[in-house]
């Protein structure tokens, strides 16, 4: 069995194989994800999570590895010592080469699973914000009036951007989701109101330990189950397709105990017949897609309390909804 110093050379390339994915993954990330989370093109919805997400490893990691090859070194060289004074001992060597081989599982396991879908993205893309109408109503969209209730979808979603620990990332909310749009989508100068709710436990920020941190530190979920939004009546609206109209309103969140008054941006898109079947929605029911656009501010919000804890004071928020219109 080669020299305990040896064991050393297998640490040192997990340490090495480790650094070198972090800087080919090119997204600077400090902790490391088992399952990235990247956005892919979708014909009907836009952009959605890809359905599996590549092992990232995170400068966490990296120091960990880094540990273990100081640890194997500094034990080879006690293992080499006691051997000169009592002997070759093969239990000693077998239980070092193991503890210096298994790091390289770490590396090995994040090139497998690949650098993530072609054509994703880390982070989702920006909404309509920009294109938003500033003034006047206008258009139209071919629907039925009534109530029309989100339903649990890859399409539905909630993402909030957040910038802490030197890191960028996103805090989303897949489930939990309902609420309703009531309109009259023929007429958008009528009254109109949505109300969507979250449940406020379900937060994923893509790193286990942080998402739980968000629960209870941050979001105090024990005492604030649940997010609410309200639309209020549009302010302003613009036909950009058959099918698709820009607007503006503004609306109310109530978040962590107090209420806040936002300004929402964003689209109305009906969906014909074939892509409600592509979505997997019932076929005879009409339906439609909502991506709006807000932001608040750390500042503005209960969060002011750990406003240390922040990067940027401004959080911008992404809501996908996916409504199925109810008799």
């Amino acid at each position: 069995m080669p020299s305990p110093r040896w064991t050393a050379v297998p640490a040192l390339a997990a340490l090495v194989a480790a650094g070198g994915r972090w800087v080919m993954q090119g997204s600077g990330n400090v902790y490391t994800a088992t399952h990235k989370r990247f956005y892919v093109p979708d014909q009907d919805l836009g952009w959605r999570v890809a359905s599996a997400g590549p092992v990232w490893i995170g400068l966490e990691l990296i120091a960990a590895l880094a540990a273990v090859v100081i640890g194997v070194a500094i034990a080879a060289y006690v293992v080499t010592r006691w051997e000169r004074r009592r002997g070759r001992s093969g239990g000693l060597r077998s239980a070092l080469w193991i503890v210096a081989v298994l790091p390289l599982a770490a590396p090995a396991w994040a090139f497998a699973s690949g650098f993530g879908p072609a054509g994703g993205r880390e982070a989702l893309p920006a909404g309509a914000s920009a294109a938003a109408p500033s003034a006047g109503i206008e258009g139209g969209l071919d629907l039925p009036s009534g109530r029309y209730e989100v339903v649990a979808h890859a399409g539905t979603a909630v993402t909030a951007t957040l910038e802490a620990g030197e890191e960028r990332f996103e805090a989303r909310f897949s489930r939990g989701i309902s609420g309703a749009w009531t309109a009259d989508p023929r007429d958008l100068t009528r009254p109109s109101q949505a109300e969507i709710s979250v449940q406020a436990s379900v937060v994923d920020t893509g790193i286990t330990l942080r998402s739980q941190h968000a629960r209870d530190e941050y979001l105090r979920v024990a005492t604030f189950p649940r997010i609410t939004l309200r639309l209020g009546p549009l302010i302003a609206a613009r036909q950009d397709g058959p099918a698709q109209v820009a607007f503006r309103t503004v609306g109310s969140l109530d978040l962590l105990g107090e209420t806040l008054t936002v300004e929402i941006t964003g689209n109305l898109r009906a969906l014909d017949a074939p892509a409600r079947v592509r979505l997997g929605l019932p076929v005879a029911a009409a339906a439609v897609l909502i991506d709006a656009d807000l932001a608040i501010t750390v500042s503005g919000t209960a969060l002011r309390a750990d406003r240390d804890s922040f990067d940027s004071d401004r959080i911008p928020i992404h809501v996908a909804l996916v409504l199925v219109h109810r008799a």
